[in-house]
């Protein structure tokens, strides 16, 4: 099979490393299995991020992989590109460049040939030059969030989901969710037939999260990220209003009044998303708080499993999430995981963690309190995620794409 992938969020995550989200999690991964695979021809498109496909090639050049272009830049294109990246950076550089390239990318008017089996794009819409009646389109969905609930998106997020649900061809094209919830808002919401949708979950790259054993490791990361030598719990990821970040600090601040909890700390680790100027106004201008919750900022990929690791639970009770990588990447470290009792992470953590109703204060509290007072409770919590996020692999994730594609190529309608 000749596969194209559109792979835009790889090269911008190597561009800007507070890019690396889930969706470049995804990419990443998902790439170099295909790039394995003897009966797959794999080349990589840059059709919505064209500026991040040099970047890309010396990725996985690094890596030890050559990889193929789908729809190569021009040489005066590459030189743009080059100019762009290698500008000093300022405010809005990133955002210019995006803008610059999907400009430029939009002027190709030419019709892509018939010279792949698959187009594959795992973040942005379908593109409107390859057919969906003569090609096979396929498209991975996380979530669509930005339709049930845009009151949580920005409008520049809400503007893609939108774009990519209409870029689908009901009749044609096929859909990759990431979770049985993901597919079930789709045919509700979306109005996607249920045939033309797989379900292939996520999972967490065995070389980053695993469980520290070293302790002195632990304590000189969490020293590197102005973590205090104490207790503390952890919450990890873009720090915006669906994450739910202002309910865990009002817990957190109940709970530290409470005898033999003054030695307790709460970390907040990854990059400001937005609407969260009241939350830093909030810890900053509280005493209480000031002293026990730590803002990280961005975390390097080096430190992730140390800072779960040394965690005494990691807490998530996020509003919505098409899937819900980091529980599945605190369970693999062995990390206690607290979270919301939502039906995508229901089918991510199962009984392997402490479920909360988001909007009960009480019950996370309550669970906080237990885990800090319950050793056997902390010590069951760890096993069961190790053993709960065994279940989840990227070569599982890999298998079940390639099936998807054998199906769809299979089904395909003339």
């Amino acid at each position: 099979m000749r596969i194209a992938l559109e792979a835009s969020n790889i090269g911008q995550g190597c561009l800007d490393p507070s890019s690396r989200t889930g969706i470049y999690r995804v990419a990443t991964s998902l790439a170099e299995i295909l790039l394995k695979k003897k009966d797959i021809e794999l080349f990589f498109a840059f059709l919505s991020l064209p500026h991040t496909a040099e970047i890309t090639r010396n990725f996985f050049k690094e890596n030890g992989y050559s990889i193929q272009y789908f729809c190569e830049n021009s040489k005066v294109e590459k030189k743009l590109y080059k100019l762009m990246i290698d500008t000093p950076r300022f405010k809005h550089k990133y955002g210019m460049m995006l803008y610059t390239a999907l400009a430029l990318q939009s002027l190709k008017k030419k019709k892509f040939l018939d010279s792949i089996d698959i187009f594959h794009s795992i973040y942005f819409p379908l593109p409107d030059n390859i057919s969906p009646v003569t090609q096979v389109r396929i498209i991975t969905i996380h979530d669509i969030i930005a339709i049930l609930h845009p009151e949580l998106c920005k409008s520049i997020h809400s503007k893609r989901v939108h774009n990519v649900i209409k870029s689908i061809n009901k009749k044609h094209d096929w859909i990759i969710a990431v979770s049985q919830s993901t597919k079930k808002y789709l045919c509700d919401y979306a109005r996607i037939p249920e045939e033309r949708i797989f379900v292939t979950h996520l999972a967490a790259s065995p070389d980053l999260y695993y469980p520290e054993k070293d302790a002195e490791r632990i304590k000189t990361i969490t020293q590197k990220l102005n973590v205090p030598n104490r207790n503390y719990f952890l919450t990890l990821a873009t720090l915006e209003p669906r994450k739910n970040i202002e309910f865990v600090v009002r817990c957190f601040k109940k709970i530290i009044t409470e005898p033999g909890f003054n030695n307790t700390s709460l970390v907040l680790a990854g990059s400001k998303g937005w609407k969260i100027k009241e939350l830093y106004k909030s810890v900053l201008t509280d005493p209480v708080l000031k002293k026990h919750v730590i803002f990280t900022g961005y975390i390097p990929d080096k430190y992730l499993n140390a800072l779960y690791s040394g965690a005494l639970a990691f807490i998530y009770p996020s509003l919505y999430e098409g899937f819900g990588l980091p529980p599945l990447e605190a369970m693999q470290c062995g990390t206690p995981v607290i979270t919301s009792n939502i039906n995508s992470l229901l089918e991510v953590v199962g009984d392997a963690g402490i479920m909360v109703d988001p909007n009960y204060e009480d019950a996370l509290c309550q669970a906080m309190i237990d885990i800090v007072q319950i050793n056997t409770l902390r010590h069951d919590l760890s096993q069961k995620g190790l053993e709960r996020s065994a279940l989840f692999s990227w070569d599982k994730c890999a298998d079940k794409t390639i099936q998807a594609y054998r199906y769809a190529l299979d089904n395909k309608k003339q």
